[in-house]
């Protein structure tokens, strides 16, 4: 698995016909934001915002329909004070609201990177080891879904088996590097489709898709393609 995730991205970049990568996203499963996406709009309006209490509980209920089982119901406390806090910190240094992947320069990527590690070390459960209670970080995988979440046009989610097959186990400078392929995959695609990037997600028949989820759907698609005998 080291690395297929470059060679996927450079599938979507220079090589997959448009039709090709349009059968491989429908297989994704249905157009448009999940039951559980559904219900964070509802809630924040469409943009989620860290200072608001309800928003703060309306995401971590997303994150735990999205798999994020080890932020427990019982700590939701403990969670809530996690993001609020790390929300104070950098929110005025994440991209703004009308910021998108491709459009990053080398300072916002640097600053994302930071305000990833900054929140996947933050202790934002627990969990019962031997019948002592120890602290559980927020962690990569729930970082990124939440950074998505935030700004779903710059950061792509991404799961364990995304993570793998770039060959990292996680951290910001694995998170940087799949910024930055994303946004060179996007950028080929537009280019050979002779289209913008903001105009991919419609081409592609994912219309209510952003671009960066473009990309996570279509790894995750190729990457379980991969491991079937």
């Amino acid at each position: 698995m080291d690395e297929l995730g470059v060679a996927v991205l450079d599938d979507l970049r220079v090589n997959m016909s448009l039709d090709d990568i349009a059968r491989n996203l429908a297989d994704f499963g249905p157009v448009g934001p999940d039951g559980a996406t559904r219900r964070l709009h509802a809630a924040t309006g469409g943009q989620v915002d860290l200072n608001d209490a309800a928003h703060r509980l309306a995401a971590i209920t997303w994150l735990r329909a999205w798999g994020c089982r080890h932020l427990r119901r019982a700590d939701t406390e403990r969670t809530d004070e996690a993001l609020r806090t790390w929300w104070a910190a950098w929110n005025g240094r994440l991209p703004g609201n009308q910021a998108t992947l491709t459009g990053l320069g080398e300072a916002d990527l640097v600053s994302a990177g930071l305000a990833y590690d900054a929140l996947r070390a933050k202790p934002a459960a627990r969990r019962n080891v031997q019948g002592n209670d120890v602290d559980v970080a927020f962690g990569d995988t729930a970082t990124a879904k939440l950074l998505f979440a935030i700004r779903p046009q710059v950061f792509p989610p991404w799961d364990e088996a995304i993570r793998l097959a770039f060959g990292k186990p996680g951290g910001s400078a694995a998170y940087v590097r799949l910024l930055r392929l994303s946004a060179t995959a996007l950028n080929g695609l537009a280019g050979r489709l002779a289209a913008g990037v903001s105009e991919l997600p419609e081409i592609l028949g994912r219309p209510e898709s952003t671009p960066p989820k473009i990309v996570d759907e279509f790894l995750l698609v190729r990457l379980t393609d991969a491991r079937r005998p």
